[in-house]
């Protein structure tokens, strides 16, 4: 990493510390990832399933790419690990050109807690996650990356009094592109009896290129099995072809 991308790296995490204690709550809910991109601690516990079935929206300046549905399929395998695999049907629309669809780039991920908030105070986890297309049709048709992407990230979650408080920092090294490093915290808070409000600031740093994403979202708890998650935001920084001036995220988690 060059000098300058480690000032961007710190102005990072000092944003996301004046997020984190920025916001006064009531008692918070407890958090998953989704409908933010930030992830934390958390697994389903074992024998149990999260399957979060959402259609999530990306605008750039001369690009739509939205998933619908994404499918978002988490089992939990003994209490500290939990297997992922998403894939998404996703649908792209480039200015100039009609709209394209097809399979697009699923996830694979297993997440390890390997510190339990019960025990120390706070919580922590690693979470690799693989990205690539499945159908060579999909990056010929510049629906995906011809690449693969491959994630290695850390995160940590604790309570504050009424404050609910995640963090991740992870490197995504990217096949045929710059190596990019991330840094994004959540802070939760109820809103009221069945809805949690949740606050996400991320940056992500690349050789010439960073960008902050702001993203404000909601869990709406319809019974103990059952959520709506909401989530809105765009990235701020310099204006590039591939920043999100939008994204978007809309879908219903189940847990068995």
């Amino acid at each position: 990493m060059t000098s300058q991308n480690r000032r961007y790296l710190k102005n990072g995490l000092r944003i996301v510390a004046v997020a984190l204690l920025s916001l006064a709550s009531q008692s918070p809910f407890a958090q998953r990832g989704p409908p933010l991109v930030t992830d934390d601690p958390e697994t389903p516990g074992d024998g149990h399933w999260e399957i979060n079935l959402a259609t999530i929206g990306e605008h750039t300046l001369r690009r739509w790419d939205i998933a619908a549905p994404d499918a978002d399929i988490n089992y939990g395998w003994g209490e500290h690990i939990q297997l992922k695999v998403d894939a998404p049907w996703a649908f792209v629309h480039e200015s100039g050109q009609a709209w394209k669809t097809d399979l697009g780039a699923p996830d694979v991920g297993v997440k390890w807690r390997f510190i339990d908030i019960e025990d120390s105070g706070f919580s922590m986890s690693t979470y690799p996650q693989y990205t690539r297309n499945w159908l060579p049709s999909s990056a010929d048709r510049g629906i995906t990356p011809s690449g693969g992407q491959f994630l290695l990230p850390l995160e940590a979650a604790t309570v504050v009094h009424d404050f609910a408080l995640d963090a991740e920092v992870g490197v995504n090294f990217v096949e045929h592109g710059s190596t990019q490093w991330m840094i994004g915290g959540i802070v939760a808070h109820s809103c009221g009896s069945s809805v949690e409000c949740l606050l996400e600031v991320r940056q992500t740093v690349a050789p010439h290129d960073v960008q902050t994403l702001l993203n404000v979202g909601a869990h709406w708890k319809l019974d103990e099995s059952m959520f709506v998650l909401t989530a809105v935001g765009r990235q701020v920084g310099e204006r590039t072809d591939d920043q999100q001036r939008l994204l978007f995220y809309l879908g219903v988690q189940l847990l068995r």
